[in-house]
């Protein structure tokens, strides 16, 4: 309770209502962190939500959970239906940005993907190249 406590001021502190509202509406969880009645968005206020905003506030709202102190576990399930748009999004923008900063340390993705599902034109092969050429990511691999 404590922790869901200091979760809602820190993210109540760094973005505003709007922000929270739109952030929500792609993380329904933050409902519960919040306590804005937010009105649901419009066709027209989905389709003009650029981008570029949900990378600023996906990787905002991670920053306010890594400045809190606690190690953070985010799991990345079935990439292998992710299109290339998804995939560039987390393990692209948002990965890049929390990776080389000061608290990259308390971060662990877990990616999971069913490799014979995936081919080598696959957006997800590529971010992995690339991923595992960086030297701010450690990639572990694993089989089951």
């Amino acid at each position: 309770a404590e922790y869901s406590r200091r979760i809602s001021k820190a993210l109540s502190d760094s973005l505003d209502d709007s922000s929270l509202c739109s952030l929500a509406a792609y993380l329904p969880s933050i409902f519960e962190l919040i306590d804005y009645n937010c009105k649901k968005q419009s066709a027209v206020e989905q389709a003009n939500f650029s981008h570029w905003k949900l990378v600023f506030l996906l990787t905002q709202f991670m920053y306010v959970l890594l400045e809190l102190d606690r190690p953070i576990m985010l799991v990345l399930d079935d990439l292998q239906w992710a299109d290339a748009s998804t995939i560039n999004l987390v393990l692209g923008n948002i990965l890049d940005s929390v990776s080389n900063s000061l608290y990259a340390h308390r971060i662990l993705f877990v990616v999971l993907y069913r490799d014979n599902e995936v081919c080598d034109e696959h957006p997800l092969v590529a971010q992995l190249v690339r991923l595992r050429q960086s030297e701010s990511v450690k990639i572990k691999e694993m089989s089951l």
